[in-house]
């Protein structure tokens, strides 16, 4: 028999059981409030003693004209590409987090206890999605405003206009990502279609920049104000339409959201969380980048070695011919270590510091190339059948990183042939070899984490922050000096040369000393494979 309809005005069963889960739950929404008030206690102090000081010490050198250069000049020119470059990063962004976590989140308790059962998703739901369109749309507001005012810094505009403008952008762009972010917690994530129209539009490829989409129509107002014209009203129209229906759409969507997508964010989140308090930074990032991961299948197949020798690197070929985003982000610091030594040929006083940037991102693009190398050292099982120890394995992985830093590289210094971009050429296998630290480098050990006290503190969050970037740092250490002397006495003598190259034997070492100790490879079997390979070598 079927259960008695509900009298007319009384409440029905879902509300009913609603009605007693808000009762219920009362103690424990009272210290999601009270957490959630220190929180904006913590904002606000941090906006009062850090963020208001540093605005107003902007604003004192924008009067000054400190800000008035070249280099302002130029970004100011550039405002119509950047700016919708930027909401469009944005989007993509938020896209990309929404398909981990998402703007519609709920709790364990609730997945596991409240979705299985036969009540209305709406109720549920809802509220959540109303706060987290809140909370985006106060601080995409604030993070517009504060751009639109360093906009007015540089010496484009009036401070008022440029703020409220900026604020309008930070707004609409933040209501229409979480439009996208509920649609992606519908429907799932597509990153590859969204990220390639985000970035053709960043690029303009065959569109203006400030037509191409809500990206571009959010920023007119900003460009307009800057001084660059255009009917701003019109792109202000159609990015408030786009808000508004993003928004309509979502709320007639989250209802809908399955429940298999909110049981999984929710783990998803928890156990982000719980990586982040035990600083497991790997764990984090394999945590979030899973449901983003499909299958995956190159957009190029390479034949099948016929060499034993080809295997390794022919195996990390394919693999990054199945993420081709990290190929074009490698290719994309490639070049940007190329041009940032270009300029620190030219001299100067940010000669150093130029020097410097142009071998860390030489250390970002190695870092995109030697991914393969990370998952392995994720999970070892990968290299179970090949006939390699840890160690030589680790080398082996550096040959293709090695080849691809190489040849973008060298093709500057071919193209341009001056000795800094040839001595960032000899730099190529210290960068990768501090790539390769960075990817076996494995889980924080506990006693970095404990670390010593000091008359400063506790120095376990230093070492830990050294621990973690320690490829990096010495990588860079290590070449820079050599690079800035080549770069300033315009001449690369062989002494340069050939420690750039020992740099690097010591770092490609270090990097395979790592990948052994984060397997537990004993020495002696290390040195056991050696005497063996070199025996038959030796025939």
């Amino acid at each position: 028999m079927s259960a008695a309809a509900p009298a007319p005005g009384e409440p029905s069963p879902a509300a009913r059981a609603l009605g007693f889960l808000r009762e219920a739950r009362a103690p424990s929404r009272q210290e999601r409030r009270r957490k959630s008030a220190y929180v904006v206690y913590l904002v606000a102090l941090f906006a009062v003693f850090w963020a208001g000081p540093l605005l107003a010490a902007a604003a004192r050198a924008g009067g000054r004209g400190d800000w008035h250069g070249e280099t302002a000049r130029l970004v100011t020119a550039a405002l119509p590409s950047i700016v919708p470059a930027l909401f469009a990063l944005t989007l993509l962004l938020m896209a990309r987090n929404a398909a981990w976590r998402g703007p519609v989140r709920v709790d364990l308790p609730t997945v596991h206890w409240l979705l299985p059962l036969p009540i209305a998703r709406g109720p549920l739901l809802l509220p959540r999605l109303r706060a987290a369109a809140l909370r985006s749309a106060l601080a995409g507001s604030a993070v517009g405003a504060v751009l639109g005012y360093v906009v007015h810094v540089a010496g484009a505009g009036g401070p008022v206009p440029l703020t409220a403008a900026g604020a309008w952008a930070g707004l609409v762009t933040a209501l229409t990502g979480v439009g996208a972010g509920v649609l992606v917690e519908r429907w799932g994530y597509r990153g590859r279609t969204f990220g390639a129209g985000c970035a053709a539009v960043a690029c303009g490829v065959g569109f203006l920049p400030l037509w191409s989409g809500p990206w571009g129509w959010a920023a007119q107002p900003l460009v307009a104000a800057a001084g660059h014209g255009g009917p701003w009203p019109v792109g202000a129209g159609l990015a408030a339409v786009c808000a508004a229906g993003a928004t309509a759409v979502a709320w007639r969507v989250a209802p809908l959201i399955p429940a298999a997508a909110l049981r999984a964010r929710a783990t998803l989140a928890s156990q982000v969380t719980a990586s982040l308090f035990a600083l497991d930074l790997r764990q984090t990032r394999s945590t979030v980048r899973g449901p983003r991961r499909g299958r995956a299948r190159p957009w190029a197949r390479l034949p099948m070695p016929r060499r034993r020798w080809l295997l390794v690197p022919w195996r990390d070929a394919t693999g990054l011919l199945r993420e081709p985003g990290r190929l074009v982000w490698g290719a994309l610091w490639a070049g940007a270590a190329v041009w940032l030594c270009g300029q620190a040929a030219q001299g100067g006083r940010r000669q150093v510091a130029l020097g410097v940037l142009a071998l860390a991102a030489g250390y970002l693009a190695a870092a995109q190339f030697v991914e393969p190398a990370r998952l392995e050292s994720d999970d070892f099982r990968r290299a179970a059948g090949l006939p390699y120890s840890f160690r030589a394995l680790a080398l082996w992985h550096a040959v293709l990183p090695g080849a691809l830093l190489g040849v973008l590289t060298g093709g500057a210094a071919l193209v341009l042939w001056t000795p800094g971009h040839a001595a960032l050429l000899g730099a190529v296998p210290a960068l990768v070899g501090g790539a390769l630290v960075s990817a076996y480098r494995g889980a924080v050990p506990v006693e970095v984490l404990l670390g010593g006290e000091t008359p400063l503190g506790n120095s376990g969050p230093v070492q830990a922050v050294l621990w973690y970037g320690r490829g990096a740092v010495c990588a860079v250490a290590s070449s820079a000096p050599l690079l800035l002397l080549t770069v300033r006495q315009h001449t690369l003598p062989p002494t340069p040369l050939a420690l750039l190259l020992l740099a690097g034997a010591v770092m490609l070492g270090w990097g395979g000393a790592v990948a052994g100790r984060l397997h537990g490879e004993p020495r002696r079997r290390v040195l056991a494979t050696a005497r063996a390979r070199l025996l038959t070598l030796l025939g």
